[in-house]
């Protein structure tokens, strides 16, 4: 009888080297173990390095971002942001949430932008320094021009979606 293969890279959360913070909203959220694109995407965008993840609905993408975004890739001293993109509201409001959960214990706030919501409140969360903004083309695009949201500030892009975004008319917006 044949031994299985091992499976390389890391097991657990803790084997990549995840600030214990971060460890501890992980454990809280129930996540036990990384999923596989988890495990093989977080060494890439931990260094910098682009990352594009094609997998299946339900396999842990959100993680797969939002772990390596408030760990480490948006700095404790500075004010960078990340902006996730997402083509539905639904989509947006999601990865703020996972977001907001893994980054509470480092002071990282989020905020979610969508057409629908108020806009007033969008801009209180943006004024105070929010460093994740999680939203729709159109509706950032929209924050972009009122000059409420601004550009500069940006150090990490996710496309959450983009073949959908694309099929949904997004093209514009993208660009």
């Amino acid at each position: 009888m044949t031994e299985p293969p091992e499976e390389e890279g890391a097991q657990t959360f803790a084997d990549l080297g995840i600030h214990d913070d971060v460890l501890e909203a992980i454990a809280e959220m129930g996540w036990e173990t990384p999923t596989p694109v988890q495990r093989d995407s977080y060494p890439l965008a931990i260094a910098g390095r682009d990352v594009i993840v094609q997998s299946r609905t339900g396999t842990g993408k959100t993680g797969a971002f939002g772990i390596p975004l408030v760990d480490g890739l948006l700095s404790d001293e500075g004010n960078e942001q990340a902006l996730v993109l997402a083509p539905t509201r639904e989509l947006a409001l999601q990865s703020a949430r996972e977001i907001a959960k893994l980054g509470a214990r480092r002071g990282i706030d989020t905020v979610a932008v969508y057409g629908g919501a108020s806009m007033e409140q969008q801009i209180r969360a943006l004024e105070k320094g929010a460093r994740v903004i999680s939203g729709t083309p159109g509706r950032v695009l929209d924050h972009l021009k009122r000059g409420t949201m601004d550009a500069s500030r940006l150090g990490v892009l996710v496309l959450d979606e983009a073949d959908e975004m694309l099929s949904m008319g997004f093209a514009k917006e993208l660009h």
